[in-house]
């Protein structure tokens, strides 16, 4: 009966074309990557977390009753001071600011105190430097200012073009308030006008004679970025006047070499798509600490130049007053320099090219994270710069918590790399301590289209 006909019809399943074993067996073996991925993923998260809190505990109990902490000074005969100090104690102050120690702890408590005392103290003497000056601004930034938080989009080309945008308030405690605008406009005035850098006023430190120097000049940066995140914000000339001598002190050549992307279409698990494509041939090009001296560039102040032109795009750009020619040259450069990265990348030492390491080992490290985090790139050529980073750190943590002094590695050292400064560049570094800028300042080839956003790069930047 044609009636049966139609009900048999009708009852039928649709017939389903089996998936070829070749593709299920691809599949399941990707799924099982991706399974081990974020279950190693986890295991990393946590390690690093563990080693955040073992290593803020370990330096808590290195506080004297004075509230400051071992530095400098403290083989000076009596009645002497170091005045760079205070730019140790303003750096275990942001460690551990950003660690997570809370602003009304003891601790931090304590050690503010001490940090405002002595910076009166240099104040009077008229020793205050730029590095104290800068890292006093970020540990205040870490401890009173709330990450700001975009309330609605910011349409802003890469070039300068802004709009009104809206933020959390963001503002200082009444009595920190005054010594930020007294901060912010020590560097601004402190600044070499006619060569754009910064320097230690009056005292070179031991290091070699020079007006001006990138170190210094990344931190009067890093001080006055911090700032301009609560509105204390500096003319657009001082930013251009340091962009420009960052530009001109890169190195005028380099060697060959060639940026890499992660590949849209790549899987874990799979090998029939690489991982890494091309995004274009370079020129590395680094820096060294001061102009005009014959040494070669280093990966400690090649990450110094990068983040200053980072900042420098950053700022400019929230003003408005990037305009596309220095836009165009401050990218460049930046290419260039992470170009050199990429060609000298190690975590085991702070690199020179054309071979060998320098001092300042973790200086270099932290100068690395926040390379990561002002662009947003997470692989310097092939490597996962935090996770290789991380997992070095990681290994070379004592069992009490700390991170040893350099010397004790039998490296090129410095007798200012001691276990307190090299546990707070380990620990920043582990923590991401560098805020990403809200508009991110990389270069369009490594967005993977002219339209995409960059990848983040931040890593797991602990809880």
């Amino acid at each position: 009966m044609p009636w049966l006909l139609l009900l048999a019809l009708s009852c039928a399943r649709p017939v389903v074309a089996e998936e070829p074993p070749a593709d299920a067996e691809r599949r399941a073996r990707i799924d099982e990557a991706k399974r081990k991925e974020a279950a190693d993923r986890k295991a990393f998260e946590e390690r690093v977390n563990e080693a955040i809190d073992r290593g803020a505990a370990w330096l808590q109990t290195k506080q004297r009753s004075t509230g400051g902490f071992p530095a400098f000074g403290d083989h000076l005969p009596a009645n002497t001071y170091q005045p760079m100090d205070l730019g140790v104690n303003a750096l275990v102050w942001l460690t551990l600011a950003k660690s997570g120690v809370a602003a009304e702890s003891k601790t931090i408590d304590r050690l503010k105190g001490f940090c405002l005392a002595d910076y009166a103290k240099m104040k009077g003497l008229k020793k205050v430097m730029t590095y104290t000056s800068a890292t006093l601004l970020m540990a205040l930034d870490a401890t009173y200012a709330p990450a700001a938080k975009e309330e609605e989009k910011v349409v802003r080309d890469r070039y300068g073009t802004s709009v009104s945008k809206k933020k959390t308030p963001c503002k200082y405690p009444t009595g920190v308030q005054g010594l930020v605008e007294e901060l912010v406009k020590f560097l601004k005035e402190s600044q070499v006008k006619a060569v754009g850098g910064w320097r230690y006023p009056g005292n070179t430190m031991g290091a070699p004679e020079g007006v001006v120097d990138l170190s210094n000049t990344q931190y009067a940066l890093l001080g006055l970025q911090a700032a301009a995140r609560c509105g204390y914000e500096v003319p657009p000339e001082v930013w251009i006047r340091a962009a420009e001598y960052v530009l001109k002190e890169q190195e005028k050549d380099g060697l060959p070499s060639e940026l890499f992307l992660e590949n849209p279409a790549y899987e874990p698990g799979q090998t029939e798509v690489p991982r890494f494509q091309s995004a274009g041939k370079r020129k590395a090009r680094g820096w060294t600490y001061l102009p005009g001296l014959k040494e070669a560039s280093s990966g400690a102040m090649t990450t110094a130049g990068i983040a200053c032109l980072g900042m420098a795009k950053d700022r400019l750009g929230s003003m408005g007053k990037l305009t596309p020619e220095l836009g165009h040259r401050i990218d460049a450069a930046l290419l260039d320099g992470l170009g050199w990265l990429g060609n000298a990348f190690t975590v085991t030492d702070n690199p020179v090219m054309p071979s060998g390491g320098a001092m300042w080992h973790y200086y270099y490290l932290y100068g690395v994270e926040r390379v990561g985090s002002l662009t947003g790139v997470r692989f310097m050529a092939q490597h996962d710069w935090y996770r290789e980073g991380a997992e070095h750190l990681l290994g070379a943590q004592e069992k009490d918590g700390g991170w040893k002094e350099a010397a004790a590695s039998g490296k090129p050292a410095d007798s200012t790399e001691s276990a307190i400064t090299q546990t707070c560049f380990a620990l920043l570094f582990l923590k991401r301590a560098t805020s990403p800028p809200p508009v991110p300042i990389t270069p369009r080839e490594l967005t993977g289209s002219p339209d995409a956003p960059p990848t983040d790069g931040r890593g797991p930047a602990g809880r």
